[in-house]
């Protein structure tokens, strides 16, 4: 039985990924929390290891860039956009300017859903992980924020305000992702479910057929929707996923290398490094000296 990979929770982040914990970023206990990225920056210790989140965040760039990997891309990060990484991603921290300004807001799936219907949900998990906006509406949303943090570090926030305001800033950032801005078909549907089944059940079944069973479709129409949709193979998302969770876990150096591979399920370690190989051009002896190297930096 594979031991339950750890997933970072907010709390995890401030322990591990910052060198202190600045005022800002006390315990709200509210289910939205929001921060200024400028405040937040100087702490972080960069780059970040790899981790996935308990939490979704959404981070909105008013100046300055950044870069973050979210699975396996790394993305710019400039003025005026929003980067949008949910529950269940593979993400670090790679780079970021001086001079950066803007809000990040985490928030869990179930303000989502108090939030938003089924189709505009699908459409923001399915939305590019960073969206272009105009200057207009990138200047709509700052004071929107802005209002967001006053109500929430307000001695009594007032709930209701708070997802009001979410709600309005959501639906603005859906509406202006002009390359998803439409209604959601089948398979948009089909590969939101796709990718979080992988996600919950990738160390067990690497098979396209297991996904095939639970979503009742064929072979054949799963290839075209996860194609259209994401531009790879079924199966090449799953064993990104799987190489992902096992960049995880090599972080942990008490753990061989064939042991991560075993506890991923892969009954050869060679095929495995191979694998690893192929998707991050790195073996996984050569990732773990990486990873030595950026601590002694």
């Amino acid at each position: 039985m594979s031991k339950k990979i750890k997933i970072v929770t907010s709390i995890d982040f401030e322990n591990q990924y910052m060198s202190a914990t600045p005022p800002i970023l006390r315990s709200l206990g509210i289910p939205i929390q929001i921060y200024d990225v400028k405040e937040t920056s100087r702490f972080i210790k960069i780059p970040t290891p790899l981790y996935r989140p308990d939490y979704n965040f959404l981070v909105h760039l008013t100046k300055g860039n950044a870069k973050q990997q979210v699975d396996t891309e790394i993305r710019s990060i400039n003025r005026n956009d929003i980067l949008f990484v949910k529950q269940g991603n593979m993400t670090a921290l790679k780079e970021i300017s001086n001079d950066i300004e803007g809000h990040i807001i985490i928030f869990e799936d179930s303000t989502l859903n108090h939030l938003l219907s089924k189709e505009k949900f699908i459409n923001l998990f399915t939305a590019n992980t960073v969206i272009k906006l105009s200057d207009e509406i990138s200047n709509w949303l700052t004071p929107l924020f802005e209002l967001l943090t006053t109500e929430i570090y307000n001695n009594k926030p007032n709930l209701d305000i708070c997802y009001s305001l979410f709600q309005a800033a959501l639906i603005k950032i859906i509406a202006s992702d002009k390359e998803h801005n439409k209604t959601i078909n089948r398979s948009s549907e089909i590969a939101f479910t796709f990718k979080e089944l992988v996600y919950k059940h990738h160390v067990e079944h690497k098979s396209v057929s297991f996904y095939v069973d639970k979503l009742s479709v064929s072979v054949n129409y799963l290839n075209r929707c996860i194609q259209q949709t994401m531009g790879t193979a079924p199966k090449e998302w799953i064993n990104k996923v799987s190489i992902l969770q096992s960049q995880l876990l090599l972080q942990d150096y008490t753990k061989c290398i064939s042991s991560v591979a075993f506890e991923l399920n892969y009954e050869d370690p060679g095929y495995f490094g191979r694998l690893f190989k192929k998707i991050t051009t790195l073996t996984p002896s050569e990732y773990r000296a990486s990873l030595m190297q950026n601590l002694s930096e």
